[in-house]
């Protein structure tokens, strides 16, 4: 599916949207005359300045950025921002071994067959702070002749540090999408080998929304596969001509047509004030006269830039600011039929596909410069309140309780309009697309839905019979759900759920059994999605089990990465005890 499609199919909806959402109005998407941007630019590597430019004056703004996971999003591995083990640990998989050590400042990962080395990588930055770190790496040592691209390119490492678990993992315990089916093929060889190297050079992957850069650099892709990279949609006023003359004038031909990143034109190693604000230099230089643009802006982009003015408090603007990144993962096979992500980080997209779009804002929610609470935290203030701030209607307790048929002091707006379905690192986060549980796509599909991941205990036909009901849905249940859920589809949903065939079902219905009261009482279930064959699931349940235990379990009751014959013994006694 190309971008052009993608954004069209996006704008229709938002369209549909905007016209039955009351309470806020949206505005309109003009574009400023050719003149008012004539002869002002913010999207060349000449017109930004760094973070620390903007901190002079943005004091406070600058210090909560310095605390925020954009800032170490990816970094130079130095002591401040490495989190992983490199004391000299040895990590044993699959019959080999890495080691991650350091040693005169530079930290290194080596790989052993036995005894004899294989391969050696000297670490060069870091992705990630919060739950889980990537570390991009060049190797040193290795049986590939010199010259080989290994030897130069900088390559994310397939093994991880997660932060949470305080443990050294494969990639493919820690990634459900680059990783499917199961660990071991028939010949008991690894499906996913984490010491053979991932030959895609980080400037052809993370580096494109880990890092700040010049907006022209995002612009020349907007008519490309990765057009989502400039947030802003192509149309009205900006045609493959326009990228044309932008790249003709810079001379960045190579960078036309190249998957790959300069990544000598960083403004700085991971996000910063200038990925959301452009290039600052002019109202750095002229701060009383020359207020910070917040679209993207430059004489040849000046019949297509959107107008300037209030376009802080617009949500077409914000949120395609915001869209620049948080697309990834658009078009995953493991998306939800709704079209909810299936994994964290296409926030924007779902937004722009849900209920609310081109009305609400992403900043309604979320404050830019402060770090948010973390994944799976109690709802906050500000985020009800977006709701709120359209339908004033449902501000009192009797409205909200009349319209939700539940007590607001268990189950808020967000419970309903964005269920835990999203697959975080370390929890489940909420779908960014608002939606109403009584949507056909939804129930009828027989994807986890926000009734059930509460009540767990009940059946399909229990939330079907309630939707229509309450709110006068009308949903039906087809019958192909009935191999899943019984024949008067009577089977309990979150049981339903632990037995599915498709294992992102499986594991939301572990992470929504963590979070419920029931979540003992089905230990000894649960406990089985130890043994599947794919990495990822096991870790899902383990970390489902180990919440509800509220407490780790060691290696020797359950060793993750360990061989499966010793797992299923591991596997067994967990059932047997949890059953008693």
């Amino acid at each position: 599916m190309t971008y052009i499609t993608i954004y069209c199919a996006a704008l229709a909806t938002a369209a549909a949207a905007l016209s039955s959402c009351a309470g806020r109005t949206g505005s309109q998407n003009t574009y400023a005359n050719a003149e008012e941007n004539s002869h002002y630019s913010n999207v060349r590597p000449e017109d930004y300045v760094g973070p620390q430019v903007c901190g002079k004056c943005h004091a406070n703004n600058y210090k909560s950025w310095r605390r925020h996971p954009h800032s170490s999003m990816n970094m130079l591995a130095d002591r401040n921002s490495v989190l992983g083990d490199f004391s000299g640990v040895s990590v044993e998989y699959a019959g080999r071994r890495a080691v991650f050590r350091k040693e005169d400042g530079n930290y290194f990962a080596d790989y052993y067959d036995g005894e004899a080395k294989e391969r050696t990588f000297r670490v060069i930055r870091t992705v990630g702070s919060r739950y889980e770190q990537d570390y991009v790496a060049v190797q040193v040592e290795g049986p590939e002749a010199p010259g080989h691209p290994l030897y130069v390119e900088e390559t994310r490492l397939r093994f991880a540090w997660s932060i949470v678990a305080k443990r050294w993992l494969p990639q493919s315990y820690l990634e459900p999408t680059e990783y499917p089916g199961s660990e071991y093929l028939d010949d008991r060889s690894l499906r996913y080998d984490p010491f053979v190297p991932d030959e895609l050079p980080f400037n052809e992957r993370c580096s494109r929304c880990h890092n700040t850069y010049p907006y022209d650099l995002r612009f020349y892709k907007i008519f490309s596969e990765f057009g989502r990279l400039s947030g802003f949609p192509p149309f009205p006023g900006a045609t493959p001509q326009t990228v044309q003359k932008m790249v003709n004038e810079a001379g960045d031909e190579q960078w036309l047509n190249t998957v790959r990143f300069p990544m000598d034109r960083f403004v700085t190693v991971g996000i910063s004030c200038e990925s959301c604000h452009f290039g600052g230099r002019i109202h750095a230089e002229n701060a009383r006269t020359q207020p910070p643009r917040f679209v993207p802006t430059h004489p040849l982009l000046a019949n297509w830039t959107p107008p300037h003015e209030g376009a802080r408090e617009r949500a077409e603007v914000v949120n395609a600011l915001c869209l620049q990144c948080h697309h990834s993962g658009e078009t995953a096979q493991d998306n939800w039929p709704d079209g909810s992500a299936g994994v964290n980080s296409m926030e924007s997209t779902e937004m722009e596909s849900g209920a609310c779009a081109s009305v609400i804002k992403c900043t309604d929610c979320h404050d830019t410069h402060v770090s948010g609470p973390p994944a799976g935290a109690p709802d906050r203030k500000e985020h009800l309140q977006a709701c709120i701030d359209c339908h004033q209607e449902k501000t009192s307790r009797d409205a909200a309780e009349a319209h939700s048929l539940h007590d607001i002091d268990t189950a808020s707006c967000l419970d309903c309009h964005m269920p835990r379905i999203v697959q975080g690192f370390e929890t489940y986060n909420r779908s960014h697309r608002i939606s109403t549980p009584t949507e056909r796509r939804i129930v009828a599909t027989g994807m986890p839905n926000a009734c059930n991941l509460c009540h767990l205990d009940e059946s399909l036909a229990w939330t079907r019979d309630a939707l229509n009901e309450g709110w006068g849905a009308q949903v039906s249940l087809p019958t192909g759900l009935r191999t899943h859920f019984g024949d008067d589809y009577s089977i309990p949903a979150g049981e339903a759920w632990l037995a599915h065939p498709q294992a992102s079902v499986r594991t939301v219905a572990v992470g929504a059994y963590a979070r419920s009261e029931l979540g003992e009482s089905m230990l000894p279930v649960i406990a089985q999605g130890l043994g599947d064959e794919n990495a990822y699931v096991r870790m899902r349940h383990l970390q489902g089990i180990e919440a509800i235990l509220d407490r780790r379990l060691g290696d020797g009751v359950y060793d993750l990465t360990g061989g499966v014959a010793e797992r299923g013994v591991q596997v067994g006694e967990l059932v047997e005890r949890f059953s008693k």
